[in-house]
């Protein structure tokens, strides 16, 4: 399995995987009772990690490659959702999604905004971490932010053309890049650096199902992303 992730781009010198490394670690932690104990230290490890460690591929996500022959346009978003993410890889084989920021955090969403561009809050999935571990369900998977250079860490080390072909720079001089999807297929949707850096969360995975086999539950407070109807 991780003799197949060498074909990411890297450094001259061959990557090498770590059992030590802070998200095996964190994988192998979880349980049925929460994704990490009370008591863990490969918490506190795992959001230095992502905030810190070099990030080595940029791509989409999993969900959005299957989408890309079922619809006219490539997908960056998933189907289940409507925000702009990216998946960072970084040097010891760990990976994390990427929530870029769209607004500034004073910004409030207007009444009157139809909720498929409803603002995208990356501080949000921030504080949803916080929130969970606070109140002691540990559910939510460890999220961090960090501040991104997207030249360097998304443009460079990308090896998808499609992704590479929605980055532009702005006439304001700051490196952009947008979504093209069902959504949001439009640039004035793009996100930018300022003039490269640009902030954003990280989200650690967690195990892939062929690894650890699980139960989907789809949420009961589900909304319809369509305007014939809505959800039972």
């Amino acid at each position: 399995m991780y003799q197949e992730q060498l074909n990411v781009t890297s450094p001259d010198t061959p990557l090498q995987f770590r059992a030590d490394a802070s998200w095996v670690q964190f994988h192998l932690g979880i349980s049925r009772h929460g994704l990490y104990s009370r008591s863990s230290p490969v918490v506190r490890q795992l959001l230095q990690d992502m905030r810190r460690a070099p990030t080595i591929s940029a791509d989409y996500s999993q969900d959005e490659k299957a989408l890309l022959g079922a619809c006219d346009c490539t997908q960056i978003v998933k189907p289940s959702g409507v925000h702009l993410k990216l998946v960072l890889r970084f040097s010891d084989f760990g990976k994390a999604m990427f929530k870029p920021m769209r607004q500034q955090r004073d910004e409030e969403t207007p009444a009157d905004f139809f909720y498929f561009i409803d603002f995208q809050r990356h501080n949000a999935e921030i504080a949803a971490f916080h929130l969970d571990r606070i109140l002691d369900f540990r559910r939510v998977p460890p999220t961090v932010g960090r501040l991104v250079n997207v030249t360097k860490e998304i443009l460079e080390v990308t090896k998808n053309e499609i992704l590479q072909s929605v980055f532009f720079v702005s006439p304001a001089s700051n490196v952009c890049f947008f979504a093209k999807c069902p959504y949001m297929c439009k640039t004035e949707y793009a996100v930018c650096g300022n003039p490269h850096l640009l902030e954003g969360s990280l989200s650690a995975f967690l195990p892939s199902l062929n690894l650890a086999p699980r139960l989907s539950v789809p949420s009961p407070w589900i909304r319809s992303y369509s305007l014939a109807g809505k959800e039972e």
